[in-house]
């Protein structure tokens, strides 16, 4: 019943402030496996008991250059409560261009190595058609939500402490 609350205040906050942000609730729980920057692998379930904003970019990607400070402040200000973000970067080039964009902005979240494969809809998260493409996955590992695009500041900070509160 609560998952189905905060399903509700989610679309409603979604709705509100971005109207490109299909909320798309699936409440279906996914392991995704990646390398990380340094080519280790990196689990989404290593985050159980956080609430993940898992977002797909590419460096290339304009609107996804404008969300990165967000993104950082918010893992900055609010990780102590709980949440992490993680970045899935897209580009062809792998971690040829990921690391020194990581280390240039400064992004203080993790960067998992995704490449090109998630237009392939037998993915977990996949297809993704549009970046960034954000989902928001509870502390059990369920997916709570998804958006398209860029969100702005005060309804990501909106949605993290919806998300944050769920139990």
């Amino acid at each position: 019943m609560k998952a189905r609350l905060l399903a509700a205040a989610l679309a409603a906050a979604l709705a509100l402030g971005c109207a490109q942000a299909p909320f798309v609730p699936d409440g279906q729980a996914y392991e995704l496996s990646l390398p990380d920057l340094d080519g280790q692998p990196a689990s989404l379930w290593s985050y159980r008991g956080k609430v993940v904003f898992l977002t797909f970019f590419a460096t290339w990607c304009l609107p996804c250059l404008g969300e990165i400070p967000l993104l950082d402040e918010l893992q900055k200000r609010r990780g102590a409560e709980g949440l992490q973000v993680v970045a899935v970067g897209l580009d062809r080039e792998r971690e040829l261009v990921l690391r020194p964009f990581r280390d240039y902005y400064k992004v203080s979240y993790p960067i998992l190595v995704g490449g090109e494969r998630f237009a392939d809809p037998g993915l977990p998260f996949a297809p993704i058609h549009t970046l960034p493409t954000t989902f928001v996955i509870s502390r059990e590992g369920k997916v709570l939500a998804r958006w398209e695009g860029p969100m702005p500041r005060a309804e990501l900070d909106q949605v993290a402490g919806l998300a944050l509160k769920a139990e």
